[in-house]
Order: structure tokens, then sequence, then C-alpha cells
């Protein structure tokens, strides 16, 4: 949730409903597309999907061919019995059906893990409200430097930006400070993948950060 004064944030690139943050590149260098929080926790499951499915299979696999090459089993051989095994040696629409029923028989004769891959989403997160960061200012606006939208600076000097498509949590604490808690964005409940998941408000800031959340404030 927080970026520099410089607008980041875009439009996701997958739905186009939501804002997002550019997202890092395999190597590390430069950005890939923008994605909102639940796009973002899509693309991340499926990569975990694929690394264990990966993981799981590459043993078992690598240890059958290199048992049976060494019995004696030419390796175009081997290869047919994949093919087959996995219907590439049929029609396209045969080979599919195989494949989806083999995969259904699977899923319901082996049990899910107990543990999840550890590059998997979390399926709960635990936030502690006294770790998060406080709001300390609230600045206005200023469109001749490029900044269309109200902000505030945190405790650690931070630019802090708060869009009215982010789902909260507000807690109100018995000093006045409201705990806010971002779930989400446009009620698309997930955990947040970017920045802090919330910040302390002070009691007088609080209707600043109320107008953010109702979209007031802003210049174009």
């Amino acid at each position: 949730m927080t970026r520099a004064a410089s607008p980041a944030w875009q439009v996701c690139e997958d739905c186009g409903s939501a804002y997002g943050l550019p997202t890092a590149t395999p190597t590390g260098k430069g950005t890939g597309p923008a994605l909102c929080v639940p796009c973002h926790t899509e693309h991340l499951t499926r990569h975990a999907a694929h690394v264990q499915l990966e993981a799981l299979t590459a043993p078992i696999v690598g240890a059958w061919a290199s048992q049976w090459g060494r019995a004696g089993v030419p390796f175009r051989e081997l290869l047919a019995m994949v093919e087959h095994a996995t219907g590439a040696d049929m029609e396209h629409e045969d080979g599919e059906a195989h494949r989806a029923r083999t995969l259904r028989f699977l899923a319901r004769a082996h049990p899910a893990p107990a543990a999840l891959p550890e590059d998997a989403p979390p399926l709960r997160t635990a936030v502690d409200p006294a770790a998060l960061p406080a709001l300390r200012e609230c600045r206005p606006a200023m469109p001749e430097h490029g900044i269309h939208r109200p902000y505030f600076v945190d405790d650690r000097g931070e630019a802090v930006t708060i869009f009215p498509t982010v789902d909260t949590l507000t807690f109100l604490q018995a000093d006045g400070v409201r705990v806010l808690i971002f779930t989400g964005h446009a009620q698309r409940t997930t955990g947040p993948l970017y920045g802090p998941h919330g910040y302390r408000v002070p009691a007088h800031l609080w209707a600043h950060v109320e107008a953010v959340l109702n979209g007031e404030g802003v210049t174009a």
C-alpha cells in the first residue's frame, strides 16, 4: 500500500477492475505486468502448483527412466510408455479426455499433502496491530507535480496512498487510534501482497483516511 511520490499504481492487466503494482520479473531485473492483489494471488497459486508438480514427479519419473534404461529398455520405448500413460499418443480430444479422467481419479484416490509448498499464499494471516506502521501526516493532492490524490506519510517517512477500491476492516482502540486492516480489492477478499497489512491511524487523521476511502480529494 505504500509507494513513492511518483504514481506507480496501474489498472490490473488481468481483470482490469482494480488497481495493482507492477510485479517483479523472474530474473529480478525490471518489472512485469501490473496485477491487483486477487490476480497476483491467483498467479502465485498457479505457480506454486506447477512447482510442486515438478518437485513431486521429477524424482519418480527420473528414477523409473534410469532404472529401466539401465535394464536395457530402449529410450524410444520408454518414451512411448510415457506418451501412452499421458494420452499423448491419442487424438487431441481423446488425449484430453484421458488426462481429465486420470487426473480426477488420482485426485480422489490420494489425499492432499499435509504441508503446502513454501511459496503458496497463506490461507490465514495473523496481524499484530502493534507492529503496523502508524500514519503521522496527511498531505493534499498536488496535481502540478502529478500527484492527483491526497496521501499520507507514515512513521517510517514513507509516502502512503490509500485507494477507494481497497477493502478494509477497522478496529477502534481504547486510546482512540483506529487499526485499519487491508483485506482485498473491490469486494474480492484476500490477503495483501504489497506493503504492510494495514496502518494505525491516530484519531486526528481518521477523517482524512475516511475521505480517501470514499474517493474524495481526487483532482483528476
